[in-house]
Parts: structure tokens; C-alpha cells; sequence
């Protein structure tokens, strides 16, 4: 079985496990694969999954991003996941516009 094969069939906080070991190792490459992965997975798995895990997923991909030299892409990758933090934390305490 390949190694994408397998990561196919891990849950989505396995992933998002993985990417923090991967990060702590210094791998950042691999940790933002992990991320990317488990993004696949959050669609699948989505009737089981929090706005928190959303959440964590996506600023875990703007810091890794960061880690590795694209502030750009984690820029990006916060303007996107704001929808989910303004619906966590309210509105009203997430800076740019409320659409």
C-alpha cells in the first residue's frame, strides 16, 4: 500500500496529529502536506467535524506556511478561513469585512 493510499485512510485528526510531529521535526514540507490532506478530509468527514477543527486546520496551514517562507499563502489562507473564526468567536471581534 502506498504512503498516499494510507494517508487516505487516516481521520482527520490523525492528520492534523501528524502535522504538529511533523512540525515540531522541523519538516515543514511534510507538514504541510499532512494539512493538505487532512483539508481533503475535513470534506468528507465534515458531519463530524467543529467549526474548532476547521479552525485549527487552517491556522495551522497559515503558520506552517510562514514556517516555510510563504507569509503570502499563510496570509491568504487566514483571509480565507476568517468565515470560520467570525463564526466562532462572533463577528464582531474578527478584523475585515462581514459578507
Amino acid at each position: 500500500m502506498s504512503v498516499a493510499n494510507l494517508n487516505s485512510h487516516r481521520s482527520f485528526h490523525s492528520l492534523l496529529d501528524m502535522s504538529r510531529s511533523f512540525d515540531a521535526e522541523g519538516d515543514y514540507q511534510q507538514a504541510f502536506s499532512m494539512l493538505t490532506q487532512a483539508m481533503d478530509r475535513m470534506y468528507t468527514d465534515a458531519d463530524q467535524l467543529s467549526l474548532d477543527d476547521g479552525a485549527a486546520l487552517f491556522l495551522n496551514l497559515a503558520l506552517v506556511a510562514g514556517r516555510m517562507d510563504r507569509p503570502e499563502l499563510g496570509m491568504r489562507l487566514l483571509e480565507r478561513s476568517r468565515e470560520i473564526f467570525a463564526r466562532m468567536l462572533g463577528s464582531d471581534r474578527v478584523v475585515g469585512p462581514s459578507d
